[in-house]
């Protein structure tokens, strides 16, 4: 019995760190900043870390500072991770 629970233990670990660590590089857009909110829309690509195809959609942020850097149509690479259910912009640098 013991040896069953230790097993379900290790294997709950292991799926929970490779949940926590799913990230996702892309490239996008940026569509709207919502300082307020601690937000950012994106029009990004394909995120191959996430199956994720290419759409519109809203980040959270993880530091709210990161949006002062942040205006409409400036073109970002970016790391994202989904975090609490939703997605949060991790880091990102502006395309030139």
């Amino acid at each position: 019995m013991l040896r069953v629970l230790i097993v379900a233990v290790a294997l709950f670990a292991q799926a929970a760190a490779a949940l926590a660590q799913a990230e996702a590089r892309g490239e996008g857009e940026v569509r709207k900043v919502d300082a307020s909110a601690g937000k950012v829309t994106l029009r990004h690509g394909p995120l191959e870390g996430l199956d994720m195809p290419a759409m519109t959609m809203v980040f959270r942020v993880a530091e709210p500072a990161m949006l002062d850097r942040l205006k409409v149509g400036d073109r970002i690479r970016f790391v994202t991770a989904k975090e609490g259910g939703a997605f949060t912009l991790k880091s990102f640098e502006k395309q030139e």
